[in-house]
């Protein structure tokens, strides 16, 4: 099923602000949990001067990704929706 992950994080807790490498970490496990899960990435967009990232995900459901977010640590850092998608190429 997929899945656009819409992620926010402010200036101040923006992984590329120096002093902000605690997050590294986060992002790295992340991809690791990923993998684990069997989680692909379909896409993934950053709008940097909004502190916006977009991701298409292919995952079971919702709560694999939001355990992801919990398990790597990133949700103290960001604030993320996690909403199902459809492809308008596909019809039902």
């Amino acid at each position: 099923m997929l899945h656009m992950v819409i992620t926010r994080h402010s200036p101040e807790s923006c992984p590329g602000r120096e002093g902000n490498e605690s997050v590294h970490p986060c992002l790295t496990s992340m991809e690791e949990f990923m993998k684990q899960r069997g989680v692909g990435i379909v896409g993934r967009w950053a709008d940097p001067p909004a502190h916006v990232n977009y991701m298409v995900l292919d995952a079971p459901n919702a709560h694999v990704i939001q355990e992801l977010f919990m398990e790597s640590g990133l949700f103290a850092y960001t604030v993320t929706d996690i909403r199902p998608i459809l492809s308008m190429d596909e019809q039902p």
